[in-house]
Parts: structure tokens; C-alpha cells; sequence
């Protein structure tokens, strides 16, 4: 009887349908952010088309230690698996028709390029909300689209710079470092893709489509504000003032969290984190529970220098699992520091089917994040697919009525571009 469950069950999930389904989208999208918010919205179901340049695409295609001529690597697949890739010349009077009325016939139009620059293709959003009302059009900016650093280029370590991000990072002595990957262009592609869903609700009820403009600075602030900035700025009259606080206070509570060194690895921690007399019942120092630089919470912060150097001389003398058993026994929350190539051995991951390995046309076997997100009455996709430039350029193109001879003649114009079968 379980067993008819479970095929019944097995059944029925494969018949769901993606929440996205039957959308679809077209992105004008290079580098991380806007890629990654296509691929986001592929792997929740939607139709994504991106369109590159014949002799400008995207230059991640090139990068990498795994770059191939083709355009296929894997940084680049992890941030356009999914999706149909066509190359026209929007500097073309024909490639610029094309585009908008590809554009004009999607649910949603997503792009990060710099202010202006959709505007010069013939991508005006009122233009294109005039004959398409539902049309959803989202864009990625540096600066915002307007204002007075609007016109200079972005790059996610600018972005990081501006907004204190460097600052917060400093070490013990006091220089500053970057978030070492590109924490502001992920964060900015999530806060897109939110804005995406959001309109796309609200068009259902009103059954117009909007413009949504995502600033990577505002994306950023969002989202350092919490813990990275809300220390030195939230209130307008601290108790204490600000220039008299310890240094390890205004870059708290990051300071407070701490990798420790074991007798055979590392472990990371939070020391003003709860149970205090957990950790002080696992490390055998039942002498802090008294002592004056630490019984007290407001005195354990005002010590965190004494704090982390004296833990740090307990955890190191146990190996990295036994001192994690010291602490799971009271439960006080640590974990391993794990290498980035154990991730695939890790056993929450691999229990909840993390990562997924699956057959790719054109690239061969290849290992990716399974979808995020787990819905009870849908499915979202695994995205596979990866072609090289202009390589669906002659399927997008036929959906718009393109004849063969029409297409032949844009061939030979050079108004658009179509890979070799060779190099697919």
C-alpha cells in the first residue's frame, strides 16, 4: 500500500508545474547580477531568452581557468544555465526592430546596463509599456538611473567601497579588505528578482506591468545595514558616543564572530552568543562564570580582546570534534570550517539534495546548486541547458516570424549572428 503512495506521490510531483511557467523573459545582461537574476527566474520555470551583442557578449564567457572558445565555462554556466541565447546587432536599424519587438512580446525585460544604454537600443520603457502594458521591465544600476554618480561604471568592489563594506572588513591591523566574492552583484540579482515577483502580483490584480529599478548601492546598503551599519548610524543619540567606543564595537556584533584555531583545524563561533555557561561548562572554565572581565554580558563585550585570546588558548588544545561534541553536549552553537571542496560530502547537503549533478547537452556531466526554494504544489526547474553565443539565435528568431530567407539575408548582413553546429 505505502509503496502505491509513493509511486502515486512520485507521479503527481512530476506532473507539477514551475510557479513561473509559461512566462517569459528576455535579459540584456552581462558580468553576475543581471545573469544571475535570469537564471534565478529560469529556475523557478520561465521562458529566458538572453540576447548578447555578435561582437561584444558577455565577457564572462571568456573568463575563467575553464574558458573554452565556445564561450562555455563554469562560471558562466552557474550564471546562465537555462536559458536561449541569441545574438543581434541592436546597432543595426533591422537588429534594433528585432530587439524591441522581442522585448515588446515578453512578459518581463530584465537588464544591467548603465543608464542610458537601453534608451540608445530603442529599449524605452514607456515605449514599450505603450504596446505591451503588462510588460515588466526590471534594470540593475550601479548608482541609480539618475543623479550625480548615475553615469559611472559600477563594479561590485566600487560598490563595496562606497558603502563602508571595506571599512567593516578590517583586520587587527586595521586594513581594509574587500568581501572576497561578489556579495553586492548576488545580493542586487535577489533584490530584482523579489521586485520581479512583487509586479508580477501586482499585475495580476491590475493587469498593468511596471518599471522596477534595483541601484546596487541601495541593494547593498539593505543589505549591510542590519549588523554592518546599524551599530554607527541607527541611533541619532547613543547612550555612549560613538569615538568612545571600543574599535571592536562599531564593527559589532562581526567582531564578535570568530574563527578558532583547534589542534587539527578551525572552527568558527559566536562568543557573545548563548549559552554563556554552556561554553564555559564545555571548555572546563567554570572560573569565567565569576570572573569580573566576564560574568557580566555588558563586561564580556567590553573585554572581547581578553575573551577570544582565552577561548582561543582552550579550543586549541582539542581536536576540531572534540571540541564540537564539547559544545553540542551544552549546546552552544559552533561549526567546522569545511573547504570549499568538502561541500559535496557535507551530509545536510546531501540530505536535502543540495547539489545536483546532471547531464548538460554541450558540456558534459557538470555539478550545480539544486533550486533554493521548495514549494508544496509546484516545482521549480534544474536548469541544464547552455549554448554557446547566437546559438538559439535562429529558434528566437523564427518566434517572431523571421522567414528562412529574411533570416539567411540578416546572416549575411551581419545584423545578427549564429553559432557554428560545430561549436555547440
Amino acid at each position: 500500500m505505502f509503496d502505491k503512495m509513493a509511486t502515486s506521490f512520485s507521479c503527481m510531483t512530476e506532473q507539477l508545474e514551475s510557479p513561473l511557467a509559461g512566462l517569459e523573459v528576455v535579459e540584456i545582461t552581462s558580468i553576475y547580477s543581471g545573469p544571475m537574476a535570469g537564471m534565478m527566474l529560469a529556475e523557478l520555470g520561465a521562458e529566458v531568452t538572453k540576447v548578447e551583442s555578435p561582437s561584444n557578449p558577455d565577457p564572462v564567457r571568456a573568463g575563467g581557468l575553464a574558458g573554452t572558445p565556445d564561450g562555455v565555462n563554469s562560471t558562466f554556466y552557474s550564471l546562465n544555465r537555462g536559458k536561449k541565447f541569441a545574438s543581434i546587432d541592436a546597432k543595426t536599424s533591422r537588429g534594433r526592430e528585432l530587439l524591441f519587438e522581442l522585448v515588446a512580446g515578453a512578459d518581463i525585460f530584465i537588464h544591467n546596463m548603465r543608464p542610458g544604454k537601453a534608451e540608445d537600443l530603442g529599449l524605452v520603457y514607456e515605449d514599450l509599456a505603450a504596446v505591451n502594458p503588462g510588460l515588466i521591465y526590471g534594470v540593475i544600476t550601479g548608482h541609480g538611473s539618475e543623479g550625480p554618480e548615475a553615469h559611472l561604471p559600477a563594479y561590485d568592489y566600487v560598490v563595496q567601497a562606497k558603502l563602508g563594506m571595506v571599512d567593516y572588513q578590517r583586520d587587527r591591523e586595521n586594513r581594509g579588505d574587500l568581501v572576497r566574492q561578489v556579495v553586492v552583484d548576488k545580493t542586487s540579482a535577489n533584490a530584482l528578482v523579489q521586485g520581479v515577483l512583487a509586479a508580477l502580483y501586482m499585475r495580476e490584480k491590475t493587469g498593468h506591468g511596471q518599471r522596477i529599478d534595483v541601484p546596487m548601492v541601495a541593494a547593498g546598503l539593505a543589505f549591510l545595514w542590519p549588523d554592518g551599519l546599524a551599530p554607527a548610524h541607527a541611533e541619532l543619540d547613543p547612550a555612549i558616543p560613538l569615538e568612545q567606543l571600543p574599535p571592536w564595537l562599531e564593527s559589532a556584533p562581526g567582531s564578535f564572530l570568530v574563527v578558532l584555531e583547534t589542534a587539527d583545524g578551525e572552527i568558527a563561533t559566536g562568543l557573545l552568543l548563548p549559552p554563556w555557561d554552556g561554553l564555559c561548562l564545555a571548555l572546563d572554565r567554570t572560573d569565567w562564570l565569576t570572573d569580573e572581565r566576564f560574568a557580566e554580558h555588558l563586561n564580556r563585550i567590553l573585554n572581547l580582546p581578553d575573551l577570544i585570546k582565552e577561548v582561543g588558548e582552550e579550543v586549541a588544545k582539542y581536536t576540531t570534534e572534540e571540541v564540537l561534541t564539547k559544545f553540542t553536549t551544552y549546546d552552544f552553537a559552533a561549526g567546522r570550517v569545511a573547504t570549499r571542496r568538502e561541500l559535496q560530502n557535507d551530509p545536510t547537503i546531501n540530505h536535502l539534495g543540495l547539489i545536483s549533478e546532471q547531464d548538460a547537452p554541450g558540456v558534459g556531466r557538470v555539478r550545480q546548486p539544486a533550486p533554493m526554494w521548495t514549494f508544496s504544489k509546484a516545482t521549480p526547474q534544474i536548469t541544464t541547458s547552455l549554448n554557446c553565443a547566437g546559438g538559439d539565435t535562429r529558434e528566437v528568431l523564427a518566434g517572431l516570424g523571421v522567414s528562412n530567407e529574411e533570416f539567411e539575408d540578416l546572416i549575411q548582413q551581419g545584423v545578427i549572428f549564429v553559432a557554428d553546429d560545430s561549436a555547440k
